[in-house]
């Protein structure tokens, strides 16, 4: 007779968990510097060892995202009843989107088991909706809107070095050549997409006005003047960030890139003719690398390019073969409960493309929303970034670069799925929008917060009004009677 459920050895690593869950619980309840950290170290850790690592396996396994997430969400949950639902729309949006996804994955749980429900709703929408939740409820400070785009760009760091690294060790190829390593045929592209649009992002971060956090009230910038060299290293590493994620060959990020791009220039503040002559530059900058390129100027690498951009056309293309299994999806029967609030998790994505079945997700978040939370769910998603776009626009040009990333995020989700990456990058663009008031409305505070205080005015000095009426000067705004 077995007395215990399971072995000794999971019994221990449950017993040892047990405190490293506390200790998390409180990191990201107290500290959530360091709790973007870990989430965004996590994802840069799965991409050095080549795929997630189980932590624990008790008949399902659990990964360290799995366990960062579950903290995150119940660190998140705690705090929601603080948030104001009425005047964020935004975050009341995102609490829908838990709701069905717990809807669905209990359904999937009780219908297909919980390995197949919990794998097929892990990454893409656990994952996705604890961390942007729990950046969307974080408490308002200035350190955070300082920690997330430091954290990001030390992200972006990271993946060029293991981009570098991995053409060091491979050579750089099109991203349709075969390679094999230990007789195993692995992507020619040393990173996934996934850390080519975080590349492409902090070069944005990095481009785009108000990019950076201003200096703390008291403290001189020594950064020098807006011409001055850091202004100019800061256009370098975006340069250098740019040509990375050309380089990497990741098509769709490409497509995200330019609509960056284009939000960019068209969003910007400009005087005159600066958005014409900005275009001019840029058209100009973009004939002369063509010129260079058909000249043969890039080598190799030219070569790679050019093969990577042919793979994108005709009907074996990539894209092609997403858009037939699209169709297929999309003409399955399904009944008008799964139209509104999507099929269990688990139920599968078998499709038929080129006579041969497929069973990966269908490569487009919007379809992924629609099948498994449904057209409730879609609609969701899209009160999620309009109403986050509105608040956003308020803050001027001090917004713009988060208006800017949300648009490589809506561009991506044509072909991939939502990766938790863009969820820290969603939670904070949703915290900042807490920072905006509402339409008519004016931010409700906190019930722990202090009771604000009227400033007291200060007398003008007697014979200033006299002294300004004898040297013609106009009185400031805030002159006039005491």
């Amino acid at each position: 007779m077995r007395l215990l459920p399971v072995d000794p050895q999971t019994l221990l690593m449950l017993l040892t968990a047990l405190p490293v869950v506390g200790l998390l619980l409180w990191v990201f309840a107290r500290h959530c510097g360091i709790a973007i950290g870990l989430l965004l170290g996590t994802q840069v850790w799965v991409v050095v060892a080549g795929g997630q690592t189980a932590a624990l396996d008790i008949g399902v396994r659990v990964y360290p995202t799995d366990i960062l997430d579950v903290c995150a969400i119940s660190v998140a949950l705690v705090r929601v009843p603080r948030c104001n639902l009425k005047s964020h729309a935004g975050v009341a949006a995102l609490l829908a989107m838990v709701v069905l996804t717990a809807w669905s994955t209990l359904r999937g749980v009780a219908a297909f088991g919980l390995q197949a429900a919990g794998n097929d709703s892990r990454t893409y929408f656990w994952h996705f909706l604890a961390i942007t939740l729990y950046l969307a409820t974080a408490p308002l400070s200035a350190s955070l809107s300082r920690v997330v785009p430091r954290a990001w760009l030390a992200t972006a760091a990271a993946y060029a070095l293991l981009g570098v690294a991995g053409w060091a060790d491979r050579g750089l190829h099109a991203a349709n050549a075969h390679l094999a390593v230990d007789g195993v045929t692995v992507d020619s592209r040393p990173v996934p997409a996934a850390a080519a649009l975080v590349l492409a992002q902090a070069a944005m971060l990095l481009l785009a006005p108000g990019a950076s956090a201003p200096p703390a009230a008291g403290v001189p910038d020594r950064g020098g003047t807006a011409s001055g060299p850091r202004v100019k290293g800061r256009h370098l590493t975006a340069f250098v960030f740019l040509v990375l994620v050309v380089l990497l060959q990741h098509r769709t990020v490409w497509a995200a890139t330019a609509m960056m791009g284009l939000a960019w220039w068209v969003l910007r503040p400009a005087r005159g003719g600066q958005r014409f002559v900005s275009a001019g530059a840029g058209t100009l900058a973009l004939c002369l690398v063509a010129l260079l390129y058909a000249a043969g100027a890039f080598g190799a690498i030219g070569g790679s390019l050019t093969d990577s951009f042919k793979e994108t056309q005709g009907t074996h293309s990539t894209f092609a073969w997403r858009m037939l299994g699209w169709q297929d999806l999309l003409e399955a029967p399904r009944t008008l409960v799964q139209w509104l609030i999507g099929a269990p998790f688990g139920s599968g994505y078998e499709r038929f493309i080129g006579g041969g079945l497929v069973t990966v997700s269908p490569h487009d978040y919007y379809l992924h929303i629609m099948l498994r939370l449904g057209l409730v769910g879609l609609l969701a998603l899209l009160v999620v970034y309009v109403r986050t776009w509105r608040r956003l626009v308020r803050g001027g040009t001090a917004t713009l670069a988060l208006r800017v990333v949300m648009v490589g995020q809506l561009v991506l989700f044509v072909s991939y799925s939502a990766f938790p990456e863009q969820a820290v990058l969603l939670g904070f663009c949703m915290w900042q929008a807490r920072l905006r008031p509402a339409d008519g409305l004016l931010p409700t505070p906190s019930p722990d917060a202090p009771a604000s205080v009227a400033p007291v005015p200060r007398p003008e000095p007697l014979g200033r009004s006299a002294v300004m009426k004898q040297e013609g000067a106009a009185p400031s705004e805030t002159a006039g009677n005491p």
